[in-house]
């Protein structure tokens, strides 16, 4: 339940398209749209203001216009409204907005999102280029659930439609976005979470090897300081040389001086996966 004093907020957007003209729109796409919609802006409240933000979303009945759809938002936390964030309201200034980021992605992919100064992250894109935009907004375009629900509310209602546009209204029915049928195509959904972070970390470890493959840089496993075993890709060629030409045993037992590399790779909404590379063996240990 919402507190009497919870901020309220209403915003429209409208299809206008030669089909809608008779302010009608094929039913199951606007109530996956509204359902979408209400996805969207909830997500998007705990990714802005926490998990323990709260929103209410209500729809009206659409005013005249080619079809209008009214919602009206409720919100109990008193952070950061997300439709400023999202671009469902109006904004002053050059104020970055999921919407607008979106549209000027364009055909473009992203590839890579880094986190840079306090509350901003690159966005790398397939082109080589790169966007600086805040990184609750990185975040959420990264997000494929997050893209499939604005896939949903504006690229699916438009696709086969005729000199198609959505538009944002505020309250007061005054346009504050739009997106033509030559946009649309910006906000299509994802094939899968967007990578946030890759890193390398070379660190000189002592271990033991407890899977080894003289025939080639695969099928190798270490112990590592902390007891875990992990898969390796033996990069070290003249150790696996110089193991051959001396046909030496291996001993479970047997402690390696190594130089380790481990790089990580973190995907939205998934946990980090590791990929180790054993660059050098320096050295074998006394048993």
């Amino acid at each position: 339940m919402f507190k009497k004093d919870a901020v309220k907020h209403v915003f429209q957007i409208s299809y206008d398209t030669e089909e809608t003209e008779g302010h009608t729109i094929d039913a199951e796409k606007l109530g996956d749209a509204i359902v979408s919609m209400s996805k969207a802006l909830k997500n998007a409240n705990k990714v802005i203001n926490g998990e323990g933000a709260d929103l209410g979303l209500d729809v009206k009945a659409h005013s005249e216009g080619s079809f209008v759809v009214e919602f009206v938002t409720y919100l109990n936390n008193a952070g950061i409204n997300p439709l400023s964030i999202l671009g469902f309201m109006g904004v002053t200034g050059t104020a970055v907005t999921v919407l607008g980021a979106l549209k000027e992605l364009k055909s473009r992919k992203i590839t890579l999102i880094q986190p840079t100064t306090k509350g901003m992250s690159t966005v790398k894109l397939s082109d080589d280029s790169e966007m600086n935009i805040p990184s609750e907004i990185a975040e959420l375009i990264a997000s494929k659930s997050f893209r499939d629900n604005i896939d949903t509310i504006i690229k699916a209602p438009l696709e086969g439609t005729t000199n198609a546009k959505f538009i944002v209204k505020d309250d007061e029915g005054t346009e504050t976005f739009e997106i033509t049928e030559e946009d649309a195509e910006s906000f299509t959904t994802i094939s899968q979470n967007v990578v946030e972070e890759i890193k390398e970390d070379t660190e000189r470890k002592e271990v033991y090897f407890t899977k080894v493959n003289f025939e080639g840089t695969s099928g190798w496993q270490i112990k590592l300081p902390d007891d875990s075993l992990v898969a390796v890709t033996m990069k070290d060629e003249a150790f696996i040389e110089r193991v051959n030409k001396n046909n030496q045993e291996f001993s479970k037992t047997a402690l390696f001086s190594v130089k380790l590399k481990t790089i990580t790779k973190h995907r939205h909404g998934t946990s980090p996966t590791y990929k180790r590379e054993l660059l050098e063996v320096i050295r074998k240990r006394a048993e």
